[in-house]
């Protein structure tokens, strides 16, 4: 078997393990997510990119959209969750022109946008390289789905203002923010003050919108869209941007992009998660076998406990139905993640299919 150099040796050995193991935005608690932990925690649900377009609409136009979102363990995780946040990866949108310079160029539907709805999302990052890919009418349309539906999306807006908007969502007395920004190209994605786009993550912003949130907020969430593709270990930027955000209030960061796990630090004891990987995400690639969703517990003084999911994300594989791993499989993605993580001083013990982090 010949593996991809860009998805390190776990590819190949997790690829031979399968063949022989079988103003800010805002919403209130009353829209019938279930309550959290009985002892005052709340439940939040990291997960990594979602679209719903490209190579998998022939296979969702068929099934439903709401197949990718069908595997039973992973369903119930995201629904009984009291916040379930993702990266939306492409425009709502009929509208718009593609960008004439991009390879790969994306956009859906409502129906599949529904379908995320219908799965138990509460929050979307915005902030990405796909997110204005039919211009400022597909982000436009993108925006006025997300409002429609009611859900809390961040990231991008009709001019920098507006992308660094802070989404709050109150669970149980508990106000969690979510803030997101993209460092990837192409440049002209980024909003201005006078132009749409999506919020880029300098220094000075990311500071002072964490600083405002933490006025009106118990937990602040951080999405950073970084790094490269397929790289399976964070750049330089990215650990400076993580510590930056936790230095100025970030309760839990969140990247994606590299469509690839990376590892897991505990910085001051907050969470940083480099790459959640995929979730989602409608394209075939072998060099994308597996990630991992998060169960992260809170309250109001912080975050007191972290899960990690292990998850079945080979298209050739699953047909764009993310899948848990079990058994073998999920030893091999916990322990992988704990390779990845061990850099970090972060320590991930496997656990009945699931990884423990020990802060």
């Amino acid at each position: 078997m010949k593996c991809p150099s860009a998805y390190h040796k776990f590819a190949c050995f997790f690829a031979a393990a399968i063949l022989t193991a079988v103003p800010s935005l805002h919403a209130d608690s009353a829209d019938n997510k279930p309550a959290g932990e009985s002892n005052g925690e709340i439940v939040i649900i990291a997960a990594g990119d979602i679209m719903l377009s490209g190579s998998s609409i022939p296979v969702l136009e068929k099934k439903g959209y709401d197949f990718a979102f069908s595997d039973e363990s992973l369903a119930k995780l995201i629904k009984t969750a009291d916040i379930s946040v993702a990266n939306l990866e492409y425009p709502i949108t009929k509208k718009g022109k593609p960008h004439k310079d991009k390879k790969f160029v994306f956009k859906g539907s409502v129906k599949s946008f529904r379908a995320i709805k219908d799965a138990g999302f509460d929050m979307l990052c915005l902030a990405n390289n796909h997110i204005m890919d039919y211009g400022e009418k597909g982000l436009s349309s993108t925006l006025q789905v997300c409002r429609k539906y009611g859900m809390i999306c961040t990231g991008a807006g009709e001019n920098l203002s507006q992308a660094c908007n802070t989404g709050i969502i109150e669970r149980r007395g508990i106000r969690v923010a979510l803030l997101s920004y993209s460092m990837t190209f192409p440049k002209e994605y980024w909003a201005t003050d006078e132009t749409p786009g999506t919020a880029y993550g300098d220094k000075l912003t990311v500071v002072e919108d964490i600083a405002l949130a933490r006025q009106i907020a118990d937990i602040v969430m951080v999405g950073f869209h970084w790094g490269a593709e397929l790289m399976t270990e964070p750049k330089p930027y990215q650990v400076e941007m993580a510590h930056l955000a936790v230095e100025s209030g970030a309760d839990i960061v969140m990247g994606h992009h590299p469509h690839v796990p990376q590892g897991i630090e505990i910085y001051k004891g907050r969470p940083v998660f480099y790459s959640l990987g995929n979730y989602a995400f409608g394209s075939y690639s072998k060099n994308s076998p597996v990630s991992f969703i998060a169960r992260i517990t809170a309250d109001k003084n912080g975050v007191t406990g972290i899960r990690i999911y292990p998850v079945i994300v080979d298209n050739f594989r699953t047909g764009f139905k993310p899948e848990a791993a079990e058994n073998e499989e999920a030893m091999l993605i916990i322990n992988y993640l704990g390779e990845l993580s061990l850099p970090f001083g972060t320590s991930i013990i496997y656990k009945n299919g699931t990884g423990e982090i020990v802060k």
